[in-house]
């Protein structure tokens, strides 16, 4: 077998080695340029997998089910630095893979039945991941801080509706005894007023689109989203529903401007070559 995944035992020509960090975010038209490279080196040899969360929450090793080389290429996939996210993925995975190279890609939505097909595709087919990231979802999106808060809802790359907003959370107090206690409450209660307003604005910007919300999106400080899980119906609702995705938007400081930010990482996918 020749290309670019030879199956000979010899690393690839230098010029075609993925130049890629372990899990490295790629947006849709970068992936699908790299993918269409590999590809075409690749001349019709190789295959595709997709995995459906389902696959992976139910315990169903689809790869292994689909031969012994997927099930090798899976498992040494995971064993990248930061690997252990394909297995815990709650959008699926998409494997392309020649020999024992290739690429490993969590998708920015879910793979469904429909794409995913049920077996392995020969040749690197990534008509399905292609459509996947075409795809036009209404996605909501809160971001949220001790102090700041944006909602907003995305039909494909646009913004339909936002609001963001400030509301004053005391800061850390390193003072003991009863001062701190008291300075804590009161950092707790203006931290679920917080909570409690976003929540209403993020249920009033949804509303007209309740029906037709795809999936839901978080980002900012983990344990301030966390907290505002426990406490938001609205967000508990959707996660019943499954569509609270769990990746987080990594945005420092949810202001109107950075809505531009947010439209391109609504599309990002993780990605890990492989061999």
């Amino acid at each position: 077998m020749t290309g670019i995944f030879s199956d000979r035992g010899q690393p690839p020509p230098a010029a075609n080695r993925f130049d890629l960090n372990p899990g490295q975010t790629m947006g849709p038209a970068a992936l699908l340029r790299l993918l269409q490279r590999r590809a075409a080196a690749a001349g019709g040899a190789g295959a595709s997998l997709y995995l459906t969360p389902a696959a992976l929450a139910d315990g169903i090793d689809a790869a292994a089910a689909a031969g012994r080389e997927w099930q090798s290429f899976r498992a040494a996939a995971e064993q990248l630095p930061g690997g252990a996210a394909l297995r815990q993925s709650d959008t699926g995975l998409a494997l392309f893979r020649e020999g024992g190279r290739g690429l490993a890609i969590i998708p920015p939505f879910p793979i469904t039945a429909a794409l995913a097909g049920p077996e392995s595709w020969p040749g690197w087919d990534i008509c399905p991941l292609a459509q996947l990231l075409a795809d036009d979802y209404i996605v909501g999106v809160i971001l949220l801080r001790l102090g700041r808060y944006l909602t907003a809802v995305f039909e494909g790359e646009r913004p339909a509706v936002s609001k963001t907003d400030t509301r004053y959370v005391k800061g850390k107090h390193h003072a003991g005894g009863t001062s701190q206690l008291r300075f804590q409450r009161i950092r707790e209660g203006q931290a679920r007023k917080l909570y409690d307003e976003t929540c209403r604005v993020a249920q009033a910007r949804f509303a007209p689109y309740a029906d037709r919300l795809d999936y839901l999106l978080l980002g900012g400080d983990k344990q301030t989203l966390n907290a505002f899980i426990k406490v938001c119906p609205l967000v508990r609702q959707y996660q019943a529903q499954g569509k609270l995705l769990n990746r987080r938007l990594n945005i420092r400081d949810p202001k109107h401007d950075t809505l531009e930010q947010v439209a391109g990482m609504l599309r990002q996918s993780r990605v890990w070559a492989v061999g």
